[in-house]
C-alpha cells in the first residue's frame, strides 16, 4: 500500500476555522471579565445587605443608699445610719488607729467632738438624756455624735478615712442618695 497524500476536491475552510478559534478565545476573556466584575458586585452586595447589629444597650444599675467598703456594698437607711455604721467599719477594722481618727475627727469641728471614749466627753456642757439622745455606741468604749447635718458628715467621713491610711473614693465610696451607675 501507497500512502499518497488525500487530495480533497473540496477547499478545507481554514478561514472559518481561524474566526471560531478568535470568537472562542474572545468569549474566554469576555468570561474571565464578567466572572471578575460579577466577584466584585457580590462583595458589594454581601456589605451593602449585612444586618446591621443592634446597638447594645448600656445597663444601668443603681447602688441604694449607702457605702462601698473595700469592695462590699453596705446600704443603709438615713445619713446618719452612713455616718454611724461606716465610722463601726473603721473602728473595728483599725482599732490601732483609733486615737489618731478620733483626733482628726475632732479637728472637723469648732467647739465639740465627733467621736469620744465616753458620752460625756461628746457633750461634755450638756445634760445626760440630751447626752443619750445625741449619741451612738461605736464600739466598746467609743461614742459617736449622732447630732450633724449632712455637711458636716460629709467633711467628717473622708477625714477619718484618711486617718486609718484608707484612700477616699477607692476603699471607701459613699452614696448619699441612690446612684444609677453604668456596667
Amino acid at each position: 500500500m501507497n500512502a499518497t497524500p488525500h487530495q480533497n476536491p473540496v477547499p478545507f475552510p481554514m478561514r472559518e476555522l481561524e474566526q471560531i478559534e478568535q470568537a472562542l478565545s474572545a468569549i474566554e476573556q469576555w468570561r474571565g471579565t464578567l466572572a471578575q466584575r460579577r466577584e466584585a458586585l457580590m462583595l458589594r452586595l454581601d456589605v451593602e445587605t449585612r444586618p446591621v447589629p443592634a446597638a447594645q444597650p448600656v445597663i444601668q444599675r443603681v447602688i441604694s443608699r449607702g457605702f462601698e467598703y473595700r469592695g462590699k456594698h453596705v446600704p443603709c437607711w438615713s445619713y446618719i445610719d452612713i455616718h454611724t455604721s461606716l465610722l463601726e467599719r473603721l473602728w473595728v477594722d483599725f482599732p490601732e488607729r483609733r486615737e489618731a481618727m478620733a483626733s482628726a475627727v475632732a479637728r472637723c469641728g469648732a467647739s465639740r467632738n465627733y467621736v469620744a471614749t465616753s458620752p460625756q466627753n461628746l457633750f461634755p456642757r450638756r445634760s445626760l438624756p440630751w447626752t443619750q439622745r445625741f449619741s451612738r455606741r461605736l464600739v466598746e468604749g467609743w461614742y459617736v455624735d449622732t447630732n450633724l447635718n449632712p455637711e458636716r458628715m460629709r467633711r467628717i467621713l473622708p477625714v477619718a478615712t484618711a486617718a486609718a491610711r484608707l484612700t477616699w473614693g477607692q476603699d471607701v465610696k459613699v452614696y448619699w442618695h441612690s446612684t444609677k451607675v453604668s456596667g
